[in-house]
């Protein structure tokens, strides 16, 4: 490889994210769509000759992976017929040939310098319609892949420079929304003539061999530090389960069946295993995800996590090796049906994978505070189609569901209406300018309290809005999300789950006559007919003095809620954070008649729960503590502690009470309690029917060290295992 002064590399270095920045730009000045403008729901970047990211946009971080696997397809596909050449580029939305679904559609172009392919470069966006049965492209009813719209292999769309008009016709003729299309076809087409130009430039100015040369050094050095990372943290197995609630709008399970997205993850030397094998079996419904998808969590959840200083490129999935087998629902195979499963299945796989690589970086104290509680889990999806005032029939996807308040970390609570976390740079809907898009008329926006997961720092808060139909004919929704009756965003190391979606929908209120009265309502003072929502609700009419009320998920807590401090908590009631009623039912104050926190008396309340906690039945009594000097040797989580006494090591709580040996499950030697009402702990208020809350605490103190969700006939969840404490 070229020798490279540090000066030159670093120069390349950020002119390569210039570029990837200059992609964006041109990308969201020409499509203008609500994805990409507002969501900022696309991707862009560099890669190797082979497919390898080079360098990478800063906006859907699950696009990574996926950008990268749509280059090779078009490489194996293309290379001998028809052929890849100069000012040629490939169009492909296929899932099982690198999408994420089929709403992501890719095109990708070879750069070629002086007659040698150089580079690749490629953008992606969410299309606002492919086709498919229904409006927006998320099929909730579809039982296979070709119920789902138009999904293109790696086909050439522009050859020698020149668009291809049939294969453009092509594209056009299977979207409801062929103008908004049209236009985000020709941002890509832009979007990587940017590339093409910036490229050839720098090639010009430092040399061909140059310019591969620091890309393929930057993918060496991101290898090289995450690999340095991952080796001072302790070898350990990781294990955390996600549930999903139905598969679909026709509840094709016809048992309203659970199903469950499972990692173990296994942490050694320097590399990361991750084994989806015990997932649930792919389903007939739409919320199945491909290999791409899953890749694709994967990456959202390892970037930001472990990898958070390094230049993110294929450096970074180097030590990453993963193990699903075909036909499992987060690596379904065609013709499964996934237009769902960037949301869904997909969803899932990225909140496994950042608790566990959470739970592993909280094992060192140099990496705790890169560690969060899991994440919003996953949008109520809502697409809005009918006529609005100028007539004509039109698809909107509004946004506002992306508006979840941030999972909490042990130093901080989470950030209020953070957005999800595999959107870097994202942005919500303008009031104004949905109202004058679509026929909806906000009668309320803004934050919920009680929405971020209790603890001992909190989740943020998420966005809720309140709709009306204004101005509108044949309006139709379709709403569909999990975490309907199962909590999504969970907590850690003892913090409980943030909000799952609630939607409340009022048919013929009497909102007209209240606004008219000068009084803008809240929703429990609307007279109407208020139907039984479902999770899939699937399409359902929407009349001129119907409301539509919506609240997202939000992050789970961190840590025992018996130990946030009074100071913040009054904030939190100042505020409105936090209701007096979470604060006496979770929080576990005491509030005078003003709601000011007696301070005494909460101090006496929380000792008494203390009490009871160490009085929880266990499945085994705590072992003889070990007699002589103890020493730390690194966390587990900031409540416990892995201690060497002698030649014995231990897992022990922070008060001093040893817990168990560390070849065995400390959660057997703790006490437990079980809940079913989930509105105990927060927000929501609907529980699986197969599931369960599990609450651990240590019998010598009472602290609250897991908060589990877990099926109710399940063994312990035993979520960290030191391997070289395996017996």
């Amino acid at each position: 490889m070229t020798a490279i002064d540090p000066v030159t590399f670093e120069v390349i270095r950020h002119r390569l994210l210039a570029i990837t920045d200059e992609q964006g730009a041109t990308l969201a000045a020409i499509s203008g769509s609500t994805h990409v403008v507002e969501a900022s729901d696309y991707n862009v970047g560099l890669y190797l000759p082979d497919g390898s990211v080079a360098a990478m946009g800063r906006t859907i971080l699950s696009h990574s992976s996926s950008m990268a696997a749509i280059t090779r397809s078009v490489i194996d596909d293309c290379a001998d017929d028809p052929g890849i050449n100069p000012g040629d580029m490939f169009i492909v939305n296929d899932p099982w040939k690198g999408t994420v679904h089929a709403q992501d559609v890719g095109v990708v172009a070879p750069i070629f310098y002086r007659g040698e392919l150089l580079a690749w470069t490629g953008a992606m966006c969410h299309m606002v319609d492919v086709g498919g049965m229904t409006p927006g492209s998320f099929c909730i009813d579809a039982t296979d892949s070709y119920q789902e719209g138009l999904q293109m292999p790696p086909t050439k769309l522009v050859d020698g420079g020149k668009v291809r008009s049939d294969v453009w016709n092509l594209v056009l003729a299977h979207t409801r929304m062929a103008a908004t299309v049209n236009l985000d076809l020709r941002a890509l087409i832009a979007a990587n003539n940017t590339a093409v130009r910036a490229m050839t430039a720098l090639a010009d100015k430092y040399g061909a061999e140059t310019v591969r040369a620091v890309m393929g050094s930057l993918i060496e050095l991101s290898e090289k530090r995450l690999r340095n990372r991952l080796a001072k943290l302790p070898d350990a197995r990781l294990h955390s389960r996600a549930f999903l609630d139905n598969d679909g709008g026709l509840a094709l399970s016809r048992e309203n069946a659970t199903y469950e997205v499972n990692l173990v993850l296994t942490k050694r030397g320097d590399s990361l295993h991750f084994d989806y094998s015990g997932s649930s079996p792919q389903v007939k419904g739409y919320v199945n995800c491909a290999f791409s998808g899953m890749m694709a969590g994967i990456a959202a959840a390892l970037l930001p996590t472990l990898a958070y200083d390094a230049p993110w490129n294929e450096g970074l999935f180097k030590p990453v090796h993963v193990h699903c087998p075909d036909g499992l629902i987060c690596n379904a195979a065609r013709p499964a049906a996934v237009s769902g499963g960037a949301l869904e299945a997909g969803w899932l796989v990225e909140m496994t994978a950042v608790e566990c690589l959470s739970k592993l970086a909280a094992c060192s104290d140099e990496l705790m505070a890169e560690a969060q509680a899991v994440p919003a889990g996953g949008p109520d999806k809502f697409v809005l189609t009918g006529a609005g005032e100028n007539g004509s029939r039109q698809t909107y996807v509004i946004m506002d569901c992306l508006a979840t308040g941030g999972a909490a970390y042990a130093h901080r609570d989470g950030v209020w209406t953070q957005g999800q976390h595999n959107i870097e740079r994202q942005k919500i809907s303008n009031v104004e300018a949905v109202e004058m898009d679509s026929p909806l008329l906000y009668l309320w926006r803004g934050l919920v309290a009680d929405s971020g997961g209790a603890g001992r720092t909190r989740g943020g808060m998420s966005m809720g809005a309140v709709y009306t139909v204004h101005g509108g004919r044949d309006v139709t929704a379709l709403n569909s999300a999990h975490g309907w009756e199962v909590p999504n965003s969970t907590g850690i190391f003892g913090g409980y789950p943030g909000a799952q979606n609630t939607r409340t929908v009022i048919h013929g209120s009497d909102v007209r006559e209240q606004l008219a009265a000068g009084r803008i309502p809240a929703v429990d003072e609307l007279s109407g007919t208020r139907p039984i929502m479902h999770g899939r609700q699937g399409l359902y009419h929407l009349g001129e003095d119907d409301l539509l009320a919506t609240v997202p998920q939000a992050g789970g807590g961190w840590g025992d809620p018996l130990e946030r401090s009074l100071e913040a908590l009054q904030a939190d009631l100042d505020f409105g954070a936090v209701t007096p009623d979470a604060a006496v039912r979770v929080y576990s104050v005491v509030l005078d008649a003003e709601d000011r926190i007696d301070e005494a008396a909460t101090q006496i309340r929380r000792a008494k729960i203390r009490g009871e906690r160490r009085a929880w039945p266990a499945e085994r009594p705590l072992p003889a503590q070990p007699q002589g000097p103890r020493t730390r040797l690194h966390p587990l989580g900031d409540g416990l502690d892995v201690i060497a006494v002698n030649d014995a090591r231990w897992v022990a709580c922070q008060c001093g009470v040893v817990l168990a040996p560390i070849a065995e499950e400390w959660r057997r030697y703790a006490g437990m309690s079980v809940v079913w009402d989930v509105h105990a702990l927060g927000h929501a208020t609907r529980l699986d029917q197969e599931l369960e809350l599990r609450l651990y605490a240590c019998p010598g103190c009472g602290r609250l060290h897991a908060t589990d969700v877990v099926r109710r006939d399940a063994a312990h969840l035993d979520d960290i295992r030191l391997l070289d404490a395996e017996v």
